[in-house]
């Protein structure tokens, strides 16, 4: 079955979900959360303290100790060696309310093998209803800590690391966390048309499956419901603008041009990037007949699938077409300088003056 909701029933990008019930399962002495993926990490604390609070009913019961993730490096040792003793001291501490204690220690991979050592010594007799969780970034996987609590692997609840996916892995890694996360059903071929919309930073992924999951209500994803719900990423239009400028398409063009700019971007912003465009389509043509997209790739310093653009795109150019491209945003360059911030030609600090200027070039560039 397939969604079909109005998309005003989502607004501004704030779906409201159920909140995920505090698991059944008894409270281990240990956990150890960690990974790059940011925001899971958060979540699994989160729901390790709302647990932890539901039962005792107060917030007396959860200390917090930070090993030092803004601290001067001239402060770092210090720091480390405070946060021990602090977390020790919290966990020889009996609890003075009802409820499991949680002492939740964040930047734990910054202690040292030796100073973790003074954990594994305490892990090995806990304190009765006291659970101690450790966050952190990175820990590998024959750290002493990752062993002692069973290691990284699947089903072990008590070392838990969430580790961003490889670029690769992106479309899989939108159908999992859609299921799992979210309750929500999403084929490959949608997965890959979420991702070419959005981009590909994940906290930005996770928030559109999560308007997603409200607005379908349990049905299997479409790309209509993408389009409906999910808002483009201004990155993935900038791209689609300099697609149709390498492609001398002028009506895409502007089009693409005004999409910019209704989600909001700085006109210097694009003017940079079409500059930056520019200069790798003429790299391209420059490079001869016989370049390679993984050599143009290195050359320009792009992907090698921006790359095999690259070669395509500058079938559209010459060396004349690459001077009136460049004059033309040269010539935008100098009439954007000087201009305030807010003025009687701008609402909102965005000159339209700017706008103007960038129009213009565009115009002459594909005219």
């Amino acid at each position: 079955m397939a969604c079909g909701r109005d998309p005003r029933d989502v607004s501004s990008g704030r779906a409201i979900l159920r909140p995920r019930m505090p698991s059944s399962k008894p409270l281990q002495p240990a956990y150890l959360i960690f990974g790059s993926d940011r925001v899971k990490v958060r979540r699994a604390v989160a729901r390790l303290r709302a647990r932890i609070l539901a039962e005792s009913g107060s917030d007396l019961n959860v200390t917090v100790v930070d090993v030092g993730g803004a601290e001067a490096e001239k402060r770092a040792a210090v720091r480390r060696k405070e946060a021990l003793d602090e977390t020790l001291a919290a966990l020889a501490t009996p609890s003075f309310a009802l409820g499991t204690r949680l002492v939740l220690v964040t930047n734990g991979d910054r202690w040292t093998a030796k100073e973790r050592q003074t954990l594994l010594d305490y892990l090995r007799d806990p304190m009765p209803g006291t659970v101690l969780a450790i966050e952190g970034q990175t820990f590998g996987k024959d750290d002493a800590l990752v062993k002692a609590l069973g290691g990284a692997k699947k089903g072990n609840e008590r070392v838990l690391c969430y580790d961003l996916p490889k670029r690769s892995e992106l479309t899989q890694w939108v159908q999992r966390t859609a299921a799992r996360e979210h309750g929500t059903r999403i084929g490959a071929a949608e997965a890959r048309h979420l991702l070419a919309l959005v981009g590909q930073q994940p906290e930005r992924l996770e928030r559109e499956i999560e308007k997603l999951a409200a607005y379908c209500r349990g049905a299997v994803v479409t790309t209509d419901a993408i389009d409906a719900v999910c808002s483009p990423a201004t990155e993935t239009r900038i791209f689609d603008l300099t697609d149709a400028v390498g492609r001398r398409d002028r009506a895409a063009a502007f089009q693409r041009l005004e999409e910019v700019f209704a989600l909001g971007e700085e006109p210097q912003r694009v003017l940079s990037t079409l500059v930056r465009h520019i200069r790798n389509l003429e790299a391209a043509l420059e490079s001869g007949p016989d370049v390679s997209a993984a050599d143009l790739a290195k050359q320009v310093g792009v992907h090698p699938f921006a790359a095999r653009k690259l070669l395509e795109q500058r079938r559209a150019y010459d060396h004349a077409a690459i001077g009136r491209a460049l004059k033309a945003l040269a010539d935008a360059d100098a009439a954007m300088r000087g201009r305030a911030l807010v003025s009687l030609e701008s609402q909102g600090g965005v000159a339209h003056g700017d706008r103007f200027a960038l129009e213009l070039a565009l115009a002459r560039m594909l005219g």
